[in-house]
């Protein structure tokens, strides 16, 4: 093949309040890379996503234990308006998978300060399945995001 793609580059997380929603990924541990909040978007942007015009603020993030990994593009849309995803058991939501070292001590934790959960944490049985514990958590437009620790040496 003449081209591949080299790695994952950043993941859009969609925000209603751009402050509030860096504010809890920095709760997890993410840390602002580049602040963008006062960046005008060039016209040919909005094409790139399927839009006829667009507009928006933002912050990339990245966690310090992984500087060169993808990064989170947290994107508070000005125009059109993004919504927050619904709550309500029926829709579909949007995911983001981290993996944690003591998902123990993770969940207790965002727990502790408040950080809204989806459930308990939970240790799948039977242990062969290679995972430690998973839980979920919600940020503030009601991304899903799942907190995972694997037995060493498990890939998935």
């Amino acid at each position: 093949m003449a081209w591949s793609i080299e790695r994952l580059y950043h993941t859009v997380v969609n925000a209603t309040d751009l402050d509030r929603t860096v504010a809890f990924y920095q709760a997890l541990g993410f840390q602002v890379l580049n602040d963008r909040r006062d960046v005008k978007w060039p016209a040919f942007v909005g094409g790139i996503f399927g839009l006829k015009k667009a507009q928006g603020r933002g912050v990339l993030m990245n966690l310090p234990a992984d500087p060169g990994g993808p990064m989170l593009d947290i994107l508070e849309w000005v125009e059109p308006k993004a919504e927050p995803i619904p709550a309500d058991g029926h829709t579909v939501p949007r995911i983001i998978a981290f993996r944690v070292k003591n998902v123990h001590e993770a969940y207790k934790d965002l727990k502790r300060r408040g950080i809204e959960l989806t459930g308990e944490l939970v240790e799948p049985q039977p242990r062969d399945l290679g995972v430690v514990g998973v839980f979920g958590a919600r940020d503030p437009d009601g991304t899903i995001i799942e907190l995972i620790e694997l037995q060493p040496g498990v890939r998935h």
